[in-house]
């Protein structure tokens, strides 16, 4: 396995995790421009970087790490609530980051009076691709772990992350996913579609494979199976899913361009 730190400045360990957080926002940012020049949405380069910095600080890290400590685990956090801030520890929530990136994206929308459907149909593409580089960094972190293989005829998969057990490599599998939605959504952008259309097919594509991807990954210990059978990312999943939908069938009047 790879170690999870990169390089050593002095005593600060640089890990793989943060270098594909880095990448992302860098690969994001670089696309935004691109696809701007297309489809005009901002005004400049500089009003990019600026929403990307907010999204990243308030949405992905504030919204995320929220996102983690309602969602997941808030009895403990409840008993030890500076552990809140002891982000070095893991525990983070793609959903509330989700969330708290949309709320950003509206408020910063309605500061700089921009289209906040026009500016979510940009964003949505490279921010799938992101995600998925960020499954690198869990899968280098040995975190978010893949169900154990219970089928040997799909041993040629497994790999083991130190216990012993041969897993599925779910965060490699997230990843596909996230590669396989940003080509889809370029796709989708070069058809001109109306105003929303990549948006709400990123929630769709998002939920579906969140909901596949599941049946792949160890739920959280501190949850387990809901129903008996469902994680609490399938469920989430599902929800994004249908909010997807709405958007795309009905009612048509709100992605009209």
């Amino acid at each position: 396995m790879i170690d999870p730190v990169a390089f050593h400045i002095g005593p600060l360990s640089v890990r793989w995790y943060g270098i594909a957080y880095l990448v992302g926002l860098g690969l994001a940012y670089w696309i935004i421009t691109l696809l701007n020049k297309r489809r005009p949405v901002f005004k400049n380069n500089d009003q990019i970087l600026d929403l990307l910095f907010w999204i990243f600080l308030l949405g992905v890290i504030v919204g995320g790490r929220l996102g983690y400590v309602l969602f997941y685990d808030l009895p403990f956090f409840l008993q030890n609530p500076l552990k809140i801030f002891s982000l070095w520890e893991g525990g983070m929530s793609f959903h509330g980051g989700l969330i708290g990136s949309v709320l950003v994206s509206i408020w910063f929308c309605r500061k700089h009076k921009i289209d906040f459907l026009s500016v979510a149909d940009l964003i949505v593409i490279p921010g799938a691709l992101a995600q998925g580089i960020g499954r690198l960094g869990n899968f280098v972190n040995r975190e978010l772990l893949g169900r154990p293989i219970e089928n040997h005829r799909w041993d040629f998969l497994g790999i083991d992350f130190g216990d012993g057990i041969l897993r599925y490599p779910s965060q490699l599998f997230q990843f596909a996913e996230g590669v396989l939605t940003f080509l889809i959504l370029l796709i989708v952008f070069s058809k001109h579609p109306k105003k929303g259309t990549i948006l709400f097919s990123y929630l769709v594509l998002n939920g579906f494979f969140r909901i596949l991807s599941e049946f792949y990954r160890t739920p959280d210990s501190q949850i387990g199976y809901l129903f008996g059978f469902l994680t609490l990312g399938q469920i989430f999943g599902l929800a994004v899913l249908l909010v997807g939908l709405l958007g795309l069938f009905w009612p048509r009047r709100i992605h009209k361009a």
